[in-house]
């Protein structure tokens, strides 16, 4: 885990690009599990708020890093994703209700 303990804002960029992608995919499949054994295929929670919430962990990234003193590179690009993935969220959740 030497890794992560770089001040790198390209290791920012990549930690908080992968971070919410595993977690999106861990989340849809337990939804997914939850809903067949509980409500028939009912889906438990929409996709666009499992989305969120894999968006938010990078949130939480943020806030480890920024508050270390060396790190703050390595903030700086975590922030710099989490706003770009919330731009792309907001633009294509404002084109489905445009639709």
């Amino acid at each position: 885990m030497e890794i992560l303990k770089k001040n790198s804002f390209i290791l920012g960029m990549v930690l908080s690009t992968i971070a919410p992608i595993i977690l999106f995919f861990g989340l849809t499949a337990l939804v997914d599990f939850l809903s067949e054994k509980y409500t028939q295929g009912i889906p438990l929670i929409q996709e666009h708020n499992i989305i969120l919430v894999s968006i938010f962990l990078n949130m939480i990234i943020f806030t480890t890093y920024i508050h270390k003193p060396p790190y703050d590179k390595t903030g700086r690009g975590v922030m710099i994703m989490t706003f770009i993935f919330t731009g792309i969220y907001f633009i294509w959740r404002f084109r489905q209700f445009m639709d």
